[in-house]
């Protein structure tokens, strides 16, 4: 390495070394290594000697020096507080939110997507008696709808709240889905002081596992807050002062990461809002956002959510076999319908047949 470009690293270096101090680690009752040393390279962009540097300074990894494993988290979140603009979250998520410098109009605007939701046994070979079972979408919450749906293989019914199937998977779920939004103000001063108190704190938004986040007092305690924290603990505070509020899972369409939750609370004039500060926090990332996105957030619908069936500390998904518990693999990809697709659009063109319909109903097959 010439003494040029030496000097250039050194800076580099010290950006990094100083973001890896910003930056909130998974706790290591936490921790999984889903990254080897070349994923790693791959999606923080640093450099072989940066990220020796890195583990030397202390980004957490398990296995053997060289041929480590790093925790897909750790990374993330170090790669968002580091500013290199290179590195793979970076781009990923200024590219994500690019639709965030446009106006009002286009946040509540009806918009149409199409999903594919595949589900998958963890096991090399999947257990007897296989169950699964996913949250029913609910776009009629947010003004929209769910139609040209189905399910492969045939036999999957929606019970309740919950699309469950019995027999040998993969699951596949596809279908198109309408999204809309309204424009609304929290109007109750009570909620307004303690949105705003929640704000004061300062906390940083950061990625985490699911079950870290529903130890939601550990991560406010540390100064961090991802969404299922943010929505456990105002959903607390808001009824604790008096007003009724859930919190919701579902998605942010058009993240990298789609699933996401927020709260929803009744407000002063009976209405319920939901409120979600996370949306606020990444138009921080956003490319020149529109300077009122972030207040629209607290307290409008926007079309850019869809509601699951469930409260923010839930699993989405779930699956067993063979008499055990297990955590399905679980892929979900929603994007922006063009006005080409067919009827189900390319969500539905994999193989297999199953009845397309109307958004489904408690116990009727489709």
């Amino acid at each position: 390495m010439t003494a040029a470009t030496a000097a250039a690293a050194i800076p580099e270096a010290d950006r990094w070394l100083a973001a890896l101090e910003r930056t909130f680690l998974v706790p290591e009752d936490h921790r999984v290594g889903y990254f080897d040393r070349v994923a790693a390279l791959d999606m923080l962009r640093c450099g072989e000697e940066v990220l020796d540097e890195l583990v030397q300074a202390g980004l957490p990894t398990l296995g053997e020096p060289g041929a480590e494993w790093f925790d897909r988290f750790d990374l993330f979140n170090l790669a968002l507080a580091s500013g290199s603009q290179t590195s793979v979250p970076e781009k990923a998520i200024k590219y994500a939110l690019r639709w965030m410098h446009r106006g009002p109009k286009t946040w509540t605007e009806s918009l149409d997507w199409t999903f594919v939701v595949d589900l998958s046994c963890p096991l090399d070979t999947c257990g007897e008696d296989p169950e699964w079972s996913h949250a029913q979408m609910l776009p009629e919450a947010v003004g929209g709808e769910l139609y040209d749906w189905k399910v492969e293989p045939e036999g999957a019914r929606m019970v309740g709240d919950q699309l469950r199937y019995s027999g040998p998977g993969p699951l596949r779920f596809s279908g198109n889905v309408s999204t809309s939004g309204e424009l609304m103000q929290l109007r109750s001063p009570v909620l307004r002081r303690i949105v705003e108190d929640f704000f004061a704190v300062g906390y940083r938004w950061v990625r985490l596992p699911e079950p870290l986040q529903w130890e939601y007092q550990r991560l406010l305690d540390a100064g961090v807050s991802p969404c299922i924290s943010a929505s456990l603990f105002l959903a607390r505070e808001f009824e604790a002062a008096g007003y009724p509020a859930v919190t919701r899972r579902g998605w942010l369409l058009g993240m990298l990461d789609l699933s996401h939750s927020w709260v929803e609370v009744t407000d002063d004039d009976g209405v319920v809002k939901p409120i979600d500060p996370i949306f606020t926090w990444l138009t921080e990332y956003a490319d020149k956002p529109h300077p009122d996105l972030a207040a629209a957030s607290i307290g409008s619908r926007m079309n850019r959510l869809l509601p699951a069936a469930m409260t923010a500390d839930g699993l989405m998904a779930t699956h067993s076999c063979g008499g055990r518990e297990l955590t399905p693999r679980r892929k979900t990809m929603i994007r922006r319908r063009l006005a080409t697709d067919g009827p189900a659009g390319p969500a539905g063109s994999a193989g297999g047949t199953a009845t397309a319909g109307p958004a489904p109903t408690a116990g009727v097959s489709p």
